[in-house]
């Protein structure tokens, strides 16, 4: 799972969009689209979405390092990112919300070339062509 990392006061946060983030982000702000419409603007209800949402993210993160074996660490609410984060912050981690939102929609795509062998294709790359560089086929 891949995760938007946030340090706030020297305790770094790991912001993951999964399943029950999604469905907490749609509960609070109406969907994710919102959300990030929410955390452009410059107010303080810009600033307010962008702490709680990360807090929500920063809980399931959280909880996914302590399932992959990891010492526990302070699940925060979105109160300490609101006391916590300087203002000349509040742009950063605006962004990590939207980095975690993209990395939480993203998928990984894996080729076919590492899947499948297709014999017609290797023939066409081990296919030398004539030394003048001329194509010699019609």
């Amino acid at each position: 799972m891949k995760a938007a990392k946030f340090t706030v006061e020297g305790t770094a946060y790991y912001l993951v969009l999964d399943g029950e983030a999604m469905f907490q982000i749609r509960d609070t702000f109406g969907g994710t689209k919102l959300l990030l419409e929410q955390i452009e603007q410059d107010t303080r209800e810009g600033f307010d979405a962008a702490c709680t949402a990360a807090a929500f993210m920063a809980e399931r993160g959280e909880l996914i390092r302590r399932r992959l074996g990891y010492a526990p660490g302070e699940i925060p609410d979105a109160d300490t990112f609101r006391l916590l984060v300087p203002t000349y912050e509040i742009v950063d981690l605006k962004n990590a919300v939207i980095k975690a939102v993209t990395l939480g929609y993203g998928r990984e795509v894996k080729s076919a070339e590492d899947d499948e062998y297709d014999e017609g294709l290797e023939e066409l790359r081990q296919k030398k062509t004539p030394s003048s560089g001329r194509n010699t086929t019609a």
